[in-house]
């Protein structure tokens, strides 16, 4: 259950803290949604979930991104993600994007001129502004979540119907 003591109505807790500034919510999911549909979606759902693990963020570590899974993301993978430095499931081009999401996370001001350098290797100069742009929605969601320990529910969130519950998921 969530630290927040007075709550918005709303079917999920994302929805009924969140809820809390309606306006706000709104306009951020929108934004959020808009974000990571402009980026690869097994390489956004990659990092979201590295991102989540770092975060604590138990309702994003309990959600599948559709699209992601649609373009043959597997469970198998993602219980390699934690090893993903050395595991031959992930490409040249994953590691580089979840290393940069990680450095992100932990430390964003420490990101340098050849942290940037080796993810443009991979992508464009549009792409790679929209990859920074959907981990900074990310990040902020899933500090909100894990700051008012968010907790998953029976329902994926309404703002995020593009998601779904994660396989064995107890929720």
């Amino acid at each position: 259950m969530t630290y927040v003591q007075h709550l918005a109505s709303g079917p999920t807790e994302l929805d009924r803290v969140y809820g809390l500034r309606r306006d706000y919510y709104l306009l951020f999911m929108e934004d959020y949604n808009r974000s990571i549909e402009r980026v690869d979606p097994t390489l956004i759902e990659l990092c979201r979930l590295r991102m989540g693990t770092l975060l604590n963020s138990r309702l994003d570590l309990s959600l599948r991104y559709k699209p992601a899974i649609e373009a043959g993301l597997t469970e198998a993978k993602l219980r390699d993600l934690s090893n993903y430095p050395h595991s031959p499931v992930f490409t040249d081009a994953e590691r580089r994007c979840l290393d940069f999401a990680e450095q992100f996370v932990i430390q964003s001001s420490g990101i340098g001129d050849d942290d940037v350098a080796r993810v443009k290797e991979i992508m464009d100069d549009t792409d790679f502004i929209y990859f920074v742009k959907a981990l900074s929605v990310l990040d902020q969601l899933a500090r909100g979540c894990a700051a008012f320990d968010i907790h998953p529910s029976s329902l994926v969130p309404t703002c995020l119907d593009k998601f779904q519950a994660a396989p064995g998921t107890v929720q």
